[in-house]
């Protein structure tokens, strides 16, 4: 049976390999074949085996992708109980993300909000305090002024629209989907913080400018160079910070702005494709993938932040120093990342576009419209 799902670096297909060995420990008549790609490939990809009606049995799904691919992937609300699958054990902002019409369509892995990681060394090199849960935009900037010199910059901005909402949902409350579930991108608060956030680049100077390239990984590539002192990314992407760091990591909530400290939260989990054949097998692997043992060794690589609450802990104890404080504080101010229909093509659009925006090539105003225009409003 194939499993397929997206992978950032050798690491993490390393860390899936373990959790497919343990499926067939556990059902010695099911050997999963794990494939992979990049994160953006991903997307393009598994719908279209699907459409084609040659997917892998054991797909990827993330919350934020849910509500526009979740219909491709079977109902699983009558199979959890015969597989010992007890929903109440998970976090239940990522079981509600993915579902589709109340239906479950995935059963969850990880969760977790945007969080900022910060390099230690360089921090106290500056005689710098730590940033901490309760610390502000304006000591942000600042801290990132002092660390910026030459080619070392204090912070690398991503120009896509996933790491620009803690921001914009900080600083002024803005997020880029309404109540309503219409996407807002031409919101007057949304463009006065995506503006704020391109001028750490073209203001502040305190970001490098992003070069066109297709690696959509690069401002945390900055990071773990030791290039840039602050990046924001997710809990998920510990495992390579631990790898790649030849410095001290250290983890802090969001600067707060004048709403506080915000953030948005999302996560992932695996379904099975609407044209799986053996369905009962697949859920039987799931259920082991997204299984306490799987769990706990995931949380121990640092590749997740448990969807199941007995098991973050793990995380917690092979994180970094002063992770829990942070992560516990980010927990609590976040929101689930609420999208539309045509999210991908949103982001797909912020691909094209972000990189002049953020850079200063384009105004950011005229960036959001033609994003809003070309995305539609759903």
């Amino acid at each position: 049976m194939t499993w397929f799902m997206w992978s950032g670096s050798d690491e993490e297909v390393m860390a899936w390999k373990v959790v497919s060995d343990m499926v067939t420990a556990t059902h010695p008549d099911i050997t999963l074949t794990f494939q992979t790609t990049s994160w953006s490939d991903y997307w393009t990809k598994f719908p279209a085996q699907v459409d084609r009606g040659n997917a892998p049995c054991i797909l990827g799904m993330q919350s934020m992708r849910n509500p526009q691919f979740g219909n491709r992937l079977r109902p699983l609300d009558s199979m959890l109980a015969s597989n010992d699958v007890e929903l109440s054990q998970f976090d239940k902002s990522i079981v509600d993300g993915l579902k589709v019409n109340g239906t479950q369509v995935a059963v969850p892995y990880d969760f977790g909000p945007r969080i900022m990681f910060y390099n230690k060394t360089a921090f106290a090199k500056a005689g710098l305090a730590e940033p901490k849960p309760g610390w502000t935009m304006d000591e942000f900037l600042a801290d990132a002024k002092k660390l910026t010199s030459g080619s070392q910059y204090g912070f690398a901005a991503y120009p896509y629209l996933d790491f620009v909402v803690p921001f914009t949902r900080s600083l002024n409350g803005a997020l880029p989907v309404s109540d309503r579930g219409q996407l807002q991108l031409t919101d007057p608060r949304f463009r006065q913080a995506s503006q704020w956030y391109a001028g750490l680049v073209q203001k502040e100077k305190v970001a490098p400018a992003v070069p066109p390239t297709s690696d959509l990984t690069w401002p945390f590539s900055q990071f773990v160079a030791g290039r840039a002192a602050m990046v924001v990314t997710g809990p998920w992407d510990l495992i390579n910070a631990k790898r790649l760091a030849r410095f001290d990591i250290g983890i802090a909530p969001i600067p707060a702005g004048a709403n506080g400290s915000k953030s948005v939260t999302a996560g992932s989990g695996f379904g099975i494709s609407a044209n799986c054949k053996t369905p009962d097998k697949a859920m039987q692997a799931i259920s082991v993938i997204t299984g306490p043992e799987a769990q706990q060794y995931l949380a121990e690589q640092g590749r997740a932040f448990p969807a199941r609450k007995a098991q973050q802990e793990f995380w917690y104890r092979n994180a970094v120093p002063g992770a829990k404080k942070s992560m516990d504080a980010a927990v609590r101010s976040s929101v689930p990342y609420a999208t539309t229909k045509s999210w991908n093509k949103v982001n797909q659009l912020f691909t094209k576009y972000g990189v002049p925006a953020t850079n200063g090539q384009v105004p950011v105003d005229q960036f959001l419209n033609t994003v809003q225009q070309q995305a539609g409003a759903r």
